[in-house]
């Protein structure tokens, strides 16, 4: 009677010890795949973002600018520099017009006091004004003068909008360039080993050292 009762307790403490194992097999198994699926999602979902997020292009950025003034300063992320740029198309754009408008006033009141205007072309206010308070050679004196003021700042809203191009072109290659924070500008005082010799005892043996770190 004894002798079977040690053999059942050893029976039923062999099947808890295989079922606990199983079970913990079970749960390795289960965990396992667990941290295997999430990390195939994660690998998965780094892969599919990597391959939306395009590589910069100075080309495109070079191209919107040209287009229309900014929008390559807004595709390189620089959106503080796009009222610089209407500024300035605006500031100068604006004096190239004015200049513009006057030399028509003083050429038509020009043409006016030589005679020369055009059939059906009548004078406004401000040219009835400009003809009746200038003689003929101050009226070419001033339309001359307008006349190259219109010309240059053409030439500088020319230039400012190429200018934009330019910026945009430029910061476009520059926006994935990285400056490391490991560059550096040292400057220590300098003496003269005492084990090295002379060369020339006419000049100061201390000074200045600079160490550029890349």
């Amino acid at each position: 009677m004894p002798r079977r009762f040690l053999i059942l307790i050893g029976m039923a403490m062999l099947l808890g010890f295989a079922k606990a194992e199983a079970q913990n097999v079970v749960f390795d198994t289960v965990g396992n795949a667990i941290i295997t699926a999430d990390t195939i999602v994660k690998q998965h979902k780094s892969a599919k973002t990597a391959k939306a997020k395009k590589p910069h292009s100075p080309q495109k950025a070079t191209i919107l600018s040209a287009c229309l003034p900014g929008l390559g300063q807004i595709y390189n992320g620089k959106w503080w520099k796009v009222p610089i740029v209407y500024t300035g198309l605006g500031g100068i754009g604006y004096l190239a017009y004015s200049n513009f408008y006057e030399y028509q006033s003083y050429l038509h009141a020009y043409e006016f006091k030589t005679g020369d205007l055009p059939e059906g072309t009548t004078l406004n206010a401000h040219e009835t004004e400009l003809a009746n308070k200038y003689a003929d050679n101050q009226l070419q004196t001033y339309k001359e003068s307008y006349r190259r003021n219109f010309e240059l700042y053409s030439i500088l809203t020319v230039a400012w909008y190429g200018l934009n191009i330019l910026d945009a072109c430029v910061d476009g290659h520059l926006y994935n360039y990285d400056i490391s924070d490991d560059l550096s500008l040292s400057v220590d005082p300098y003496l003269r080993p005492t084990e090295q010799p002379i060369l020339m005892p006419q000049y100061a043996q201390v000074g200045l050292s600079f160490q550029l770190s890349f």
